[in-house]
């Protein structure tokens, strides 16, 4: 047996439809390893979230549409791609999706609709938002913030005419009569500073938008939210020499955002209060969507639009005097050139840079080497420092090194030679006060091993702590044990020396 799709329509009510038999049924298929079982599947569910084979579960499909005869016959059912979409929109609860996943099931769902010739609803098919451009300067292109993934100086490479434009949509309502609120434009310019967005020449189709990737015309780098509208700064492509000359004759000056709105019906309002982004696009004047505008267009057009191409000294000249009038900014044309601190400190100063970056360097290790988390701790060791460098300068002289790590060295090895000569100077100490209160070489080991004075004490300290321990009666019976002699041998005769050893006794 095997699974066939047919172009057939069932108006069967969807409550009637058995979901968990059908489940059943293309589970048992999998199992069996039917013909078609996993395009039954595909075709079945909206979207499938797993690998179709015999390990997939009911959990990971999502959507299910379609009725599935005993014989494998697959067949749409009318209210059950109605109920779908539905749920996709969120009319019962949130779907468990991806963005990813949920733009896989809209446009499956969207297929069916187009192939019943149905209307489909507005959240599979999208809002397109376009927009009434003209230039106003309300916005300059400097005054949005660049994308922190957007490589500018790359984007522009090779470009001899770049161009960069500022479009602006108002929170409001939309020529179809939909209210965008300020969440929703909010979520777009989040979307753009995230991760960016491409441009078109008009929108793809949505049933495309899953599996096709037309050469942009447009990249959208920045955006900006202030005082109830939101901006995005875009930069034309180099390869879109036409669309430039068309901005820049004011015949193109509508934009369009395409993608999925999130849309909450009050009081009989359609509120749009999210919005999934998928393209920000050229279109034709007079499309429905919101009032936007086209408010800035890059300075650098201005420079290369005229006949006679300016010299690098005309430039720099021009751009000292917009300084000096305060049109841009030191930090705005390093931005535009895509340079850094560091790249102009190297061009002008590389030896300043050198020392700069060693200073670094150096700070970070000290740092590291103190576990210090704050600058003020560093400051604190760094004034100690200064205090000690006159001597440090006075011991690198005496000791004839050149540099820190040989400083360094030769403290460590004077350091363990001068730990050597204390530890032997202490012992000579201690052997000397020993030998003094102490008779004999078995007491007076017993003495040192249970004496313990640190290194460096004085001699009247090693007297004083032996004192302590002669004065301990446990001690000094261990001590008084090394002078009592040795009895005779029993049976020894009268004149034979005994063989222990003898010793005088002396009073403790």
């Amino acid at each position: 047996m095997a699974f066939r799709i047919s172009d057939t329509v069932s108006n069967r009510a969807w409550g009637d439809v058995d979901k968990s038999k059908i489940w059943q049924r293309l589970k048992q298929g999998l199992a069996d390893g039917e013909a078609g079982a996993a395009e039954a599947v595909r075709e079945v569910y909206a979207v499938v979230k797993a690998t179709v084979d015999e390990n997939l579960t009911e959990a990971d499909c999502w959507g299910p549409h379609h009725e599935v005869r005993e014989d494998g016959t697959v067949v749409l059912n009318r209210a059950g791609l109605i109920a779908a979409a539905a749920a996709l929109a969120g009319a019962r609860a949130e779907p468990n999706l991806t963005p990813e996943q949920m733009a896989r099931a809209r446009q499956h769902l969207l297929r069916h609709y187009r192939q019943l010739e149905m209307p489909a609803p507005a959240s599979l098919t999208g809002e397109m938002t376009a927009v009434q451009a003209t230039v106003s300067g309300e916005m300059r292109v400097e005054d949005v913030p660049v994308a922190p993934w957007a490589d500018l100086e790359a984007l522009k490479a090779g470009d001899p005419d770049p161009m960069e434009v500022v479009v602006e949509i108002p929170a409001g309502r939309s020529k179809r009569g939909w209210n965008y609120t300020p969440k929703a434009l909010q979520r777009i310019v989040g979307e753009v500073m995230t991760q960016g967005l491409p441009g078109f020449l008009g929108h793809q189709k949505p049933e495309d938008v899953d599996h096709e990737f037309p050469t942009p015309v447009t990249h959208w780098v920045g955006a900006l939210w202030k005082d109830g509208k939101a901006y995005f700064r875009g930069v034309i492509d180099k390869s879109a020499a036409d669309l430039k000359r068309w901005i820049r004759g004011k015949v193109v000056r509508t934009v369009s955002i395409f993608g999925i709105p999130t849309l909450e019906q009050v009081a009989g309002e359609t509120n749009v209060v999210d919005y999934q982004p998928l393209s920000i696009d050229w279109t034709p004047l007079g499309r429905a969507g919101m009032p936007t505008a086209v408010v800035a267009i890059g300075e650098m057009d201005q420079i290369v639009e005229g006949v006679k191409t300016m010299s690098w000294r005309e430039l720099v000249t021009q751009l000292k005097t917009m300084l000096a009038s305060g049109d841009v900014t030191r930090a705005q044309i390093l931005s535009e050139l895509g340079w850094n601190a560091q790249d102009v400190a190297g061009e002008i100063d590389p030896g300043w840079l050198k020392q700069v970056n060693g200073a670094a360097e150096i700070l970070e290790k000290v740092r590291e080497t103190l576990k210090a988390t704050g600058e003020t701790d560093v400051v604190k060791v760094a004034m100690q420092a200064a205090k000690d460098a006159e001597t440090l300068g006075k011991v690198k002289q005496v000791l004839g090194v050149t540099g820190e790590m040989d400083v360094v060295q030769v403290a460590q090895d004077a350091a363990k030679v001068v730990a050597d000569a204390r530890k032997a100077q202490h012992e000579a100490l201690v052997n000397e006060v020993v030998s003094q209160k102490v008779a004999g070489e078995m007491a007076q080991a017993l003495v040192k091993k249970l004496l313990q004075v640190p290194t460096g004490a004085t001699k009247e300290q090693v007297a004083g702590e032996i004192d302590k321990l002669l004065a301990d009666e446990t001690v000094k019976a261990a001590i008084g044990k090394f002078y009592i002699d040795k009895p005779p041998v029993i049976g020894s005769s009268n004149n034979q020396q005994p063989t222990g050893l003898r010793v005088k006794r002396q009073a403790i």
